[in-house]
């Protein structure tokens, strides 16, 4: 048994070093991080083309321009009908900006600090939320704003506060003996908008503090992301509810605001769904509820199901209205979150994963079978092929007409896109009280391995700070008392709902996974069909990462693998599939994390050794005790990040939260299953409030008392 143990632990060794990646700085015995602030045009920031094209209208550099900005000329950048007038122009309009980007005059990029998110938050939902803070020096000079004013009009920007720059990180070093580090180089590059510029002014020149976002987030914008008009919707479909917002946007605001003489022309917004987020919704759900989702695509009759009886009244499962203070990202959001598969992810995830993954519905009918399944070695090779969940996530973009030029406004016109994209989830991320998979290495999949204190394998952490909740627990949302139209009863569909309840006291006993009924649950904007509080609660828990059981804050040398690239890149004008290296976990061509798709993952392991052996003079004893084993070790998903360059150094603090039950005995969940046709549902509501049976309703029919079968249909739904 030892040796079978034993080869098994060298199996999982051997699993893990494929997947572990050093942090790529480690190569150095000393580097240094070159920023570089430079012009960017429309095409390039819309094709992608600033990933590989070189830099050009340098403004500012750390240690230096160099002597050549890379200025390019008028004629390089535009051509077409009317080009030579426009050229002369210009070259007029900005000739004292180009006179000082083409001096090449010193600005030196200080003290940058990045702040970003990885995954679901408080400040944007299903969005990305980042924030960038630097400064810039220069000597005897204060051209700053010329020098940006004129690298944008090179580019076709009129507007230069809107427009967008690239901020390009490098990393550059030498090796111990000295000689310069040849390998891939270690490059990230932010198309971004600055936000504002502070800048103190003395007898040696000027210091500048500069706040910047990255560009595709200026979507997030007030101006933008809140509506200037109500916004109503009643309809079946998320794709029906993006096509009815933009018609309200693009057409009612947009006319109403050029009658007004508020614009000259009309800005775009645009609302697209990737198709693999539709498939998606409709993954997890069980057949009963396929059929919902089947029906959901038109509209349709409260009784289909009875016979003879024509459609009258129409349901639409999805309405609300976003008015002036509703964001239209989570407007979007909660549209999307209507599908029926996401809402069954969040109500009966076991049943839902396995569906997902293939487990044939007759075994998940089959609560012997389910249970057989779930204690079973293949239950573990499931769960280790299958660690993420498929969810979504909002992706912005703001393009610019550089063409036109709005008169009234004084701003270029935009197109505004926010894009429903696939996002990865972890399994254990949707874990609920008393349930876990025993028998799972979870480590054997992670790209990051922290060692901390007397481990002797520590290169990274410099400090640790837990944060731990010791009267946390889940909030279990059974929603209000409502009425049974309120309940979400006209499906006319079989119902079916399965509560998963864990059999397991507390799987992981220092960090007691533990819940409680509350009525306390975010809003949701729409009025959704079919909507339970279970998907509300789960939504809630997904954006609000700092709340859980066990936070760390991670001081560790920096590590340009958490400078995600993926996550600054725009949506690709043509709509194209993702970059391949961005539709994994790590991306080896760029040494990041693609965060954009899949939440981050790290192993912590914390060591602190035993009285010291008088015997064998060691601190630690062959057999493990629970000082060599803290609670708090484990796979952590990393939710923010702060990079901070100052002074040369580069150092990030990892803001993680522990995954939930990932230890423990494997117990099989119950299953406690619930069924109502629809039929019985009518009945019901009959019963209750002394209306016409549906015998009765088909009598009058076939007695030609259509006003009459209307008017009881009415009273049943009122």
């Amino acid at each position: 048994m030892a040796k079978i143990y034993q080869d098994r632990i060298m199996k999982l060794a051997s699993q893990q070093k494929p997947f572990l990646k050093p942090n790529i700085l480690h190569q150095f015995a000393s580097y240094n991080t070159i920023f570089t602030l430079s012009g960017l045009t429309e095409e390039e920031f819309s094709s992608h083309d600033f990933l590989i094209n070189p830099v050009h209208d340098i403004i500012a550099k750390t240690g230096g321009i160099g002597g050549d900005a890379k200025v390019r000329s008028f004629a390089a950048a535009e051509t077409g009908d009317g080009a030579v007038a426009e050229r002369a122009y210009k070259q007029q309009k900005y000739a004292l900006g180009i006179s000082v980007l083409e001096r090449a005059h010193d600005m030196s990029i200080d003290n940058v600090n990045i702040t970003s998110t990885t995954s679901p938050n408080l400040e944007r939902g299903l969005g990305n939320f980042t924030k960038m803070e630097f400064e810039i020096s220069e000597a005897y000079g204060v051209t700053l704003i010329e020098k940006i004013n004129a690298a944008t009009g090179l580019n076709g920007y009129q507007d230069y506060m809107d427009a967008p720059l690239l901020l390009t990180i490098e990393f550059k070093g030498f090796d111990e003996k000295g000689a310069p580090v040849k390998n891939q180089p270690v490059v990230r590059k932010v198309p971004i908008g600055i936000t504002r510029v502070d800048f103190d002014v003395n007898e040696s020149g000027a210091r500048y503090q500069l706040l910047a976002v990255p560009y595709p987030e200026l979507a997030y914008d007030d101006r933008y992301k809140f509506p200037r008009t109500d916004v109503p919707v009643a309809v079946n479909t998320p794709t029906q509810w993006a096509a009815d917002v933009m018609e309200v946007l693009n057409v009612t605001m947009m006319e109403n605001e050029i009658k007004e003489k508020k614009r000259e022309l009309k800005d775009k917004y645009k609302f697209s769904i990737d198709s693999r987020v539709l498939e998606y919704g409709k993954k997890y759900a069980s057949n009963e509820t396929n059929a919902t989702i089947s029906a959901n695509t038109k509209e349709y009759d409260v009784f289909d199901e009875v016979e003879n009886l024509q459609p009258t009244p129409k349901v639409k499962t999805i309405e609300g209205t976003a008015g002036q203070t509703t964001s239209l990202t989570k407007f979007f959001e909660d549209a999307i979150r209507s599908l029926t598969g996401y809402k069954d992810l969040a109500e009966n995830f076991w049943v839902s994963y396995l569906s997902s993954v293939g487990v044939p519905q007759k075994i998940l009918d089959d609560e012997l079978a389910l249970a057989k399944l779930v204690n079973s070695d293949e239950m573990q090779s499931i769960v280790m092929e299958h660690q993420y969940v498929d969810w979504f996530k909002i992706k912005t973009t703001v393009r610019t007409d550089v063409e036109r030029f709005d008169r009234i406004t004084r701003m270029h016109p935009k197109e505004i896109e926010y894009r429903a994209v696939p996002y990865k989830l972890h399994v254990l991320k949707l874990v609920r009280p008393g349930v876990s998979v025993s028998g799972v290495d979870w480590r054997s999949q992670v790209h990051k391995d922290y060692n901390y204190i007397y481990t002797g394998a520590n290169l990274d952490i410099q400090n640790l700070r837990i944060n731990y909740k010791t009267a946390y627990y889940m909030r279990n949302v059974r929603g209000k008392d409502k009425g049974v139209a309120e309940q979400g009863l006209f499906n006319w569909v079989t119902e079916t709902t399965k509560e998963i309840f864990g059999r397991e006291k507390y799987p992981e006993p220092l960090k007691p996974l533990r819940q409680y009924p509350s009525t306390n649950k975010g809003r949701n904007v729409l009025n959704v069909t079919q909507d339970s509080p279970k998907s509300q609660e789960f939504y809630d828990y997904l954006t609000n990462p700092e709340a859980d059981m066990i936070r760390i804050e991670m001081d560790i040398l920096g590590d340009p693998a958490y400078i995600c690239q993926d996550a600054f890149m725009p949506i690709h004008k043509d709509k194209i599939e993702r970059e391949k290296t961005f539709s994994v976990t790590y991306s080896d061509k760029y040494n990041s994390f693609n965060s954009d798709s899949f939440q981050p993952i790290i192993n912590l392991a914390y060591r602190i050794p035993d009285e010291v052996d008088v015997k064998e003079g060691t601190m630690f004893s062959g057999a493990k005790f629970r000082d060599e084993n803290l609670f708090f070790n484990g796979i952590y998903q990393v939710n923010k990040i702060e990079s901070k360059f100052d002074q040369g150094q580069f150092t990030q603090t990892l803001f993680c939260t522990r995954f939930n039950n990932q230890q423990g005995a494997g117990t099989t969940p119950l299953t406690a299953s619930a069924q109502k046709s629809s039929a019985e549902i009518i009945e019901t509501i009959r019963d209750h409030r002394k209306l016409p049976s549906i015998k009765e309703l088909l009598q009058k029919q076939k007695d030609k008392k259509l006003e009459d079968v209307i008017g009881d249909i009415n009273d049943i739904m009122a």
